[in-house]
């Protein structure tokens, strides 16, 4: 079991004022199926480990996904279709997109996506619920019951033979050919700006609902990253909402095979950097080998830490939710979902990582706070972890 810890070589310079458009929230608010998350707070392990609070954000309950995907794709489509439609994308509302009208030119347009999974199943779902189309491509070693999940949504995926990175420029020259098609990745690059920064803000529903449901501020965010833009998008959220001074520390973590904000980091030269080769992780949602345009500034400019874990530090994380202490509540917790909780679990329970520890100031008055991204996925491999010992 291993884990790494950098410390930013990079000038903290956290942008202050509002960052995120705040018709963001109302537009989830008014999906009819719309619920809050659970928060649950650990107190039994916050006991055991001798910090003040672990608290869990629980998506794997969004939209019945599994997944916190849902929230970002249906926010940058519905801002599309919008568009499309002439509608102000300003206080746009769920019912807007239902008319017989708007519902025809949704129903023109194609949207093409890569995934691992998760991704990809938010945007068939969101396809559906606006009624518009979506074609899926996942890189190779995705595991079928993902791409099926996908397809049970009314939407076609294939599993490719190519790399993530690969697997996003293919699709994207597929949506070009297409005169109604239209990219909805969530990763920027160059000019692929605007639909990119939609998706991280629809992530920001998730911040805002825990900051409401935590008693205090937490003082220490683990974010898992991918490419960074639920990081990113977690992180503009607690800019908006909490004085520049209050802020907690912001930890990135990222599997160690396939780590490209921790290597650029490393490399510290102020770019991002691409992990090369076809990596591979048991978190498959967080195999993504170059940061987003938009998310690289943001985490650069506003993280504190870069770390890294092993699969099986996963793993083990994974088994700690699903097996709490005392009254602490269960958490089904897929690879990705536990990979930032997986991190503080093994620095708290492994005498070996006190120098971690120390460094990331996790004391008695640690308010903690993750994220678990998603649930069981794939529940095949999720049942073949919870029975190693």
């Amino acid at each position: 079991m291993t884990l790494q810890l950098i410390k930013t070589p990079f000038e903290y310079k956290v942008r202050e004022g509002k960052i995120i458009n705040p018709d963001v929230i109302d537009f989830y608010k008014s999906v009819p199926n719309y619920r809050t998350t659970p928060l649950y707070s650990l107190k039994n392990l916050a006991k055991k480990y001798h910090v003040a609070q672990i608290n869990v954000k629980d998506e794997s309950k969004r939209f019945g996904l599994e997944a916190f995907k849902g929230t970002g794709g249906l926010y940058a489509m519905a801002q599309v279709i919008a568009k499309k439609a002439g509608l102000d994308t300003k206080k746009l509302t769920y019912q807007q997109l239902q008319t017989p009208e708007i519902k025809k030119i949704a129903a023109s347009i194609t949207f093409y996506t890569a995934t691992d999974g998760n991704h990809g199943r938010g945007i068939a779902w969101a396809a559906k619920q606006l009624s518009t189309h979506a074609v899926v491509n996942m890189p190779k070693g995705s595991q079928e019951i993902r791409a099926q999940h996908i397809r049970d949504l009314g939407a076609p995926c294939v599993i490719t033979d190519l790399n993530y990175d690969d697997v996003v420029k293919y699709t994207s020259e597929q949506a070009k050919k297409d005169s109604n098609g239209i990219l909805i990745q969530d990763m920027a690059w160059g000019d692929y700006m605007e639909i990119p920064t939609d998706i991280s803000d629809g992530y920001s529903i998730v911040a805002d609902e825990f900051l409401k449901q935590m008693n205090q501020t937490p003082t220490h965010i683990f974010l898992q990253a991918g490419v960074g833009q639920f990081s990113s998008g977690m992180i503009n959220a607690l800019i908006d909402q909490i004085p520049k001074e209050k802020l907690p520390i912001i930890t990135i973590v990222e599997p160690e095979t396939v780590a490209c904000y921790y290597l650029s980091a490393k490399i510290a030269d102020g770019k991002a950097h691409t992990v090369p080769g076809s990596p591979k992780t048991i978190m498959a949602g967080l195999n993504c080998q170059t940061p987003s345009a938009i998310s690289w500034p943001i985490i650069k400019d506003s993280a504190k830490f870069y770390a890294t874990l092993s699969d099986d530090v996963a793993a083990k994380g994974m088994r700690q939710l699903a097996n709490p202490i005392g009254d602490d509540s269960k958490i089904i917790s897929g690879e990705s979902g536990a990979a930032a909780f997986a991190f503080v679990n093994e620095i708290l329970s492994n005498p070996n990582y006190q120098g971690i520890r120390n460094e990331l100031k996790l004391d008695e008055n640690a308010r903690i706070i993750v994220v678990n991204t998603e649930g069981a996925t794939d529940p095949i491999n999720y049942q073949k972890i919870m029975k190693e010992s």
